[in-house]
């Protein structure tokens, strides 16, 4: 019996070390993407062993399997008859964009074991919330004391971009390389923070609220030196999703007056002083973003990109005309340069197919259709960083939309673990009736 006991003791502690590997692996995933993937790489394949039967057993996954399978053979089909039609395009590429999709569909799978009750879930999200503390900390830094990068260490291991700007206006990046990368990745993270900010709101320590409220304002703030409408965006969408109904009341005019400000200040019809008095309300930063509302050819540019990518699909929508295509396709027949379709499923489609996209987004569309009624309908108690995760999942396919930072590594990992998540609040729903509710 003790060495039963004593065999069980080192179990959990076994499995408790795995976790904190995988904790820490994800508090490294914005500043050194390189070393977090390297310590979470132990985590996702203990995981992949330990969770074999259940995912054998989870008919949803088979989506996913056969959107890879898909995606495999037309590789290999492309490599060995070398069907391409396109000029200046390589059969290797396909092979290259897979990097992008299957290592993270093991990655969701491997993830599950670490997401499967709501205390995991709330440590893993305030591993997500520290470890966008050095991001903040970049954009403070790039702004405020001119640290202009690239800054290596470990020979380009770790690398915190920090581009030079050029005058008040230009965007922040942070320790990314691209403005959009940092305000998704905080805007992704905003929701986490709102919940915990929620959970300190509730205990005795003000301290710990007080220091949660002063990132609070941080986020927001270095969302504004981004200059990323989609980033702003997010964290009024947030709002709703995070405290339900009962924020209405306030949110509608709240809305309602930054988008008739914005407008307003956008318009030069009115006059100085008039516009003067909404500008106010709105930082310079965001106000660039929305500097001109007009109907122009840029301005509708991204409705002209998406027709464009919608005819090329149809031109080859069984199986795609191959990873990184898209930019070549477009200047061969248009003459401009578009690095992508400013659309995740276009993007997708292009690549390797609408059969593929599909599939994948019909995995993504089942999970968090069941995951809404549950955290959102039904009657099971729940608290904040359920809405959190289910929040931060809507605020990346949304960005998605319109925009594509999915290709950023640490922005594709992190999106897969949250649907590991969710995917957790489906297969334990009887975990979140011992959560205490916040709602």
């Amino acid at each position: 019996m003790f060495l039963k006991k004593t065999l069980d003791s080192i179990k959990f502690e076994r499995k408790d070390l795995t976790f904190k590997v995988f904790l820490l692996g994800i508090f490294f995933l914005a500043s050194a993407p390189a070393l977090a993937f390297l310590i979470i790489l132990f985590p996702i394949v203990s995981g992949l062993k330990k969770n074999y039967e259940n995912l054998k057993k989870d008919n949803l996954n088979y989506l996913l399997i056969l959107a890879g399978f898909i995606m495999i053979s037309k590789s290999i089909i492309t490599s060995l008859w070398n069907t391409t039609e396109i000029t200046n395009w390589e059969p290797f590429l396909n092979w290259a964009g897979l990097a992008n999709w299957i290592p993270l569909f093991f990655i969701y799978f491997g993830a599950q074991m670490y997401v499967q009750n709501p205390k995991q879930r709330s440590l893993l999200a305030k591993a997500f919330i520290l470890g966008a503390v050095p991001v903040i900390f970049s954009c403070f830094s790039q702004y405020f004391l001119e640290w202009y990068g690239p800054y290596k260490l470990f020979n380009g291991f770790i690398v915190w971009y920090q581009r030079s700007r050029t005058d008040i206006n230009t965007p922040v990046t942070g320790l990314f390389n691209n403005p959009n990368y940092t305000g998704a990745w905080l805007a992704m993270t905003w929701p986490f923070l709102i919940a915990y900010l929620s959970e300190k709101s509730k205990e005795c320590n003000k301290l710990k609220f007080f220091i949660v409220f002063v990132l609070s304002i941080l986020f927001i703030f270095s969302i504004s030196l981004i200059n990323s409408r989609g980033a702003f965006l997010a964290i009024l969408a947030s709002i709703p999703l995070m405290f339900g109904q009962g924020v209405i009341i306030w949110f509608l005019p709240l809305v309602f007056i930054i988008f008739t400000s914005i407008i307003i200040c956008a318009q030069p019809i009115y006059s100085e002083n008039f516009r003067s008095i909404f500008c106010f309300l709105i930082p310079n930063n965001i106000l660039s973003n929305f500097s001109d509302l007009s109907l122009t050819y840029e301005n509708l540019s991204r409705f002209l990109i998406w027709e464009k990518a919608l005819n090329l699909i149809l031109d080859k929508p069984f199986f795609g005309w191959g990873a990184a295509s898209f930019p070549i396709l477009y200047f061969s027949q248009y003459g401009e340069w578009k690095g992508h379709p400013h659309n995740l499923f276009l993007e997708l489609s292009i690549s390797y197919g609408l059969i593929t996209s599909i599939l994948v987004f019909i995995f993504i569309g089942i999970i968090l259709y069941k995951t809404f009624k549950k955290i959102y309908i039904s009657k099971i108690k729940k608290n904040y960083y359920e809405k959190a995760w289910w929040t931060s999942t809507i605020i990346f396919l949304i960005h998605h939309s319109f925009d594509i930072v999915y290709f950023d590594g640490r922005i594709s990992i992190i999106f897969w673990i949250l649907l590991a998540g969710l995917k957790g609040v489906l297969d334990h729903p009887k975990n979140l009736e011992s959560t205490k509710s916040l709602s």
